[in-house]
């Protein structure tokens, strides 16, 4: 079982390899989990559990239920745990009779476990990229974000047993609805299975023998944003709800040139101009709640900018939290603590399948969502110009990038341009005396005492050019 408590940590500019042995995958092997190689962490605590735990789902022992996905656009698979209720070692019987009901199926079992997507683009399916919900979980632990984002593990099927269990039964249980690009999604997952080796993105779905399908494992949690947060969305999908994205109040707090509780005040102020969001921003939201948010903005631009998100805006969630600092570190809970805290709503990051892929559009850069910021946290500042400086160099986080995502050439320079610009473009934005190192934890969690730090903004890169990224 895996815990839904995701612990933060560091990934520091040397690969070593992993404490946790990947299963083997033998002929006749129905699944095989495969964390990828770790980047050793800080002391303190680690996602190593997690990913074990994954590792030791058993899909073959009569108590794990995998039921393909029935709503929303694209194909992916709920792994059920059934022990200890009536389905407890009838896991064929319960994907035969309670799968079909979709969503509610997990009420039948004990726990969801994991969900499984692999990627998909075809011509008339929405478009998910496996490998980029790997990347985010690693850069999310690279840059140390409070953004919360699900470990992710490789996971891989043989090809003939999964069309058989899962997606036989999610071309049958999608038909005849409305999710007619649902049905699409499982209609394209039955041509690619059936023949691999003539399958067009085969390097996306497949390993090299064509024997195995791809995909990550992860397990979400948390509840949807409204327009507070993800924007109205008034000016429909694509550029236009990402600049309405824009109109958020800790996004006009991020860009307003004044002391932290000012910008705060100004943007709460600004935003609520807009009826809709007037409508959506609760009456007595707390300065900390939009510094808190501020903050995760900044974490959740960086992190789609470099990484080429293409939907984002709408697919941003929270959990409530309570939060507090002891000793200088953050503490959260999930029931009131005896000592003085917040409650406050935490972002995470769920649905990260729709970047990295050379075909998606950035909208994050696109929109300009890296520009104007006159607020950020001096560690994360930090850690994005060492991280630049790592792919300038062409050290071993670029080296990772290149080797351990399945990704293609153009795909991983990208990533690589795209860090080395972001680090770029807030360094000279520090060089200018526009930004303010603002955004720590005691700043956020009390704006109207919060102090800039002072901070080194680093010498100018060497003068490599950047490539020019095109659009799709």
């Amino acid at each position: 079982m895996v815990s839904r408590r995701w612990t933060q940590r560091l990934l520091p500019l040397l690969l070593v390899s992993s404490p946790i042995v990947a299963q083997q995958t033998a002929a006749g092997d129905f699944a095989a989990c495969e964390p990828l190689p770790a980047l050793a962490g800080q002391p303190g605590a680690s996602d190593d559990a997690a990913e074990q735990a994954f590792c030791d789902i058993d899909y073959q022992g009569g108590s794990v239920a995998l039921c393909p996905k029935t709503w929303s656009t694209s194909p992916a698979a709920l792994v059920y745990d059934l022990e200890g209720t009536r389905w407890q070692g009838r896991a064929e019987a319960f994907e035969r009779e309670v799968c079909p009901r979709g969503g509610s199926a997990r009420d039948e079992a004990a726990r969801e476990l994991g969900f499984f997507k692999n990627s998909l683009n075809g011509r008339e399916t929405s478009g998910t990229f496996a490998p980029a919900s790997l990347l985010y979980y690693h850069f999310s632990r690279l840059l140390q974000t409070r953004v919360q984002v699900p470990v992710a593990v490789r996971q891989s099927f043989s090809v003939a047993e999964y069309r058989q269990r899962v997606v036989a039964r999610g071309v049958d249980y999608s038909s005849g609805g409305r999710a007619k690009m649902l049905h699409a999604g499982w209609l394209e997952m039955d041509r690619a299975l059936a023949a691999p080796a003539q399958y067009s993105h085969r390097r996306e779905l497949f390993d090299d023998t064509g024997t195995r399908l791809l995909g990550a494992l992860l397990l979400a949690d948390g509840k949807r944003y409204g327009a507070e947060v993800n924007g109205t969305r008034a000016s429909g999908w694509g550029e236009g709800q990402n600049r309405d994205f824009q109109r958020s109040a800790p996004f006009l707090a991020l860009r307003t040139d004044a002391p932290l509780a000012e910008a705060i005040a100004q943007g709460i102020a600004e935003a609520r101009a807009d009826p809709a969001m007037a409508r959506a921003l609760p009456a007595d939201i707390s300065a900390a709640q939009v510094a808190w948010w501020m903050r995760d903005i900044t974490e959740v631009v960086l992190l789609d900018y470099i990484l080429g998100q293409q939907d984002r805006v709408g697919n941003v969630d929270y959990l409530w939290r309570w939060v507090w600092q002891e000793e200088g570190e953050l503490r959260t809970a999930r029931s009131e603590p005896a000592g003085p805290a917040q409650k406050l709503r935490i972002t995470v990051l769920n649905d990260n399948d729709a970047g990295a892929r050379a075909s998606y559009a950035n909208y994050a850069r696109s929109t300009g969502m890296l520009d104007g910021w006159h607020h950020i946290d001096a560690g994360l500042y930090r850690r994005l110009q060492d991280l630049g400086a790592d792919f300038r160099q062409g050290g071993p986080v670029a080296q990772a990038v290149r080797q351990n995502y399945r990704l293609s050439e153009r795909e991983a320079q990208r990533i690589i341009d795209r860090g080395m610009a972001a680090a770029d473009a807030l360094r000279k934005r520090c060089r200018d005396g526009a930004l303010r190192f603002d955004l720590g934890l005691a700043d956020v969690l009390n704006p109207g005492a919060a102090r800039a730090q002072p901070v080194d903004c680093g010498a100018a890169p060497d003068s490599r050019p950047i490539a020019r990224e095109d659009s799709p």
